[in-house]
Formats: structure tokens, sequence, C-alpha cells
């Protein structure tokens, strides 16, 4: 005869008990081994797994957001309910990040999210100062105060809006740097700039000459 506790383990764990076993064989220890043990789940699950090669007993197909070799623990992405006792339903809440603020899904064990650049909140709903909400934490760029944009860029929605010539965060950067053959470049508006001539060196060379000998107190001292 198969053993009554062991056939109740594999189809209606939740009905098994250490009573039921000790009934059917009075002379067992009173630490019965783990195939004979009831399958303890906190209601969250009425079937195990016994896997002999760890001698573990495991719940299968946890229910209530739980998970768990006894369904003792919350699913990613949800947290433990701290006014919840361990067989309640709703043991387990849902971290509901923000999902444009926060890194991922996941919270911590009071359900705080872990937030991007900017972002602040249990939820990572929110903007930290300096930081404007546009799917998710945007820096403020300018104001047309304190932070105004420049070489002729406009302030639209607090970013800059540039000219056609400039370019980067505060119209900063001219656009040529970023064409190719950069500002030196036939086609990007801005001549290269070239070393004085020869020529142009002598022609300074002799009007500064000229303005010394028509110094009068140059000439004194000469």
């Amino acid at each position: 005869m198969a053993p009554r506790s062991d056939l109740c383990l594999s189809f209606c764990c939740s009905t098994c008990s250490t009573n039921i076993s000790t009934l059917f064989y009075p002379s067992l220890p009173s630490t019965l081994p783990l195939f004979l043990q009831d399958c303890e789940c906190f209601g969250h699950s009425n079937r195990c797994s016994y896997i002999e090669v760890l001698n573990t007993v495991i719940c299968v197909s946890c229910k209530h957001n739980t998970r768990g070799q006894h369904c003792q623990l919350c699913k990613l992405g949800y947290y433990r309910n701290a006014s919840a006792e361990l067989d309640d339903e709703n043991v387990c809440i849902e971290c509901n990040c923000n999902p444009s603020g926060s890194v991922s899904d996941r919270c911590n064990g009071t359900g705080y999210c872990i937030c991007k650049e900017g972002t602040t909140g249990p939820k990572c709903q929110e903007c930290l100062p300096g930081y404007l909400w546009e799917n998710g934490c945007k820096s403020r760029v300018c104001d047309n105060e304190l932070l105004r944009c420049q070489n002729g860029g406009e302030c639209v929605n607090n970013r800059c809006s540039c000219p056609h010539s400039h370019t980067g965060l505060l119209c900063e950067k001219p656009r040529c740097e970023s064409e190719l053959g950069g500002c030196k470049g036939a086609n990007s508006g801005q001549g290269p700039l070239k070393p004085p001539s020869l020529y142009s060196l002598l022609t300074l060379l002799l009007l500064g000459v000229a303005m010394l000998r028509e110094t009068p107190c140059w000439s004194t001292m000469l």
C-alpha cells in the first residue's frame, strides 16, 4: 500500500496534514521526512512538487502575484503589503512605477521606484527643480531670464529654437562644425582663416616706421 500522505501530496496537498500522516503511520517519528510533510503555500496554491534530488517540496503555480518555494515572496513588479498577513490574497501590491520616469517597473520593499535623472516621487511621476515633464523629466534649457539662447536663437517652451547657422542646447555651436569639411568648407558660410601674406607684413612694417618718424618725441630720442 502506497503512503497515503504521499498520494495526497501529489494531488491535494491543501488537505494533507501531519495528523493524517500520523493516523496512518502511528509509529512514525515526530519529525517526518519532507515527502510526508504538509504542502505549505499560505493559501496561494493547492499544488506542490517534490524534488527528490534536492529533497525539497515546492509550491506550484502560485497565485495572487506571489512566488517562491512557499509562495511567500512577491512577483517582480510587486511589493509586500505590510498591513496584510502572508495568507491574504492582497499580500502583494503592484509597484505602478511611471514608465516614463522610472528605470524599470520594479520597486523596493516600501513601494518606491527607481527614478531616472531629474525625476522624483514614490512612483517617479514628478520632476526635480530645473526639469520639466515631457514624457519624462527633461532638463529646462532656457527661460529668457537667467538662461538665454545665443546667436539669435529663441526660447520656445523652455527649449532653444536655433537659426539655421547654429545648433546646440543654447545655439552655441556653429552648425558647420558637424558638416563634412567643418567650418572651412566651401558651403559652410564661414571662410577659412588664412595667415597674413608676406606683402601684408611688409606694408604694416613700413607704415609703422613712417609713423615713428613723424612723431616729435621719437625724433628727439633718436
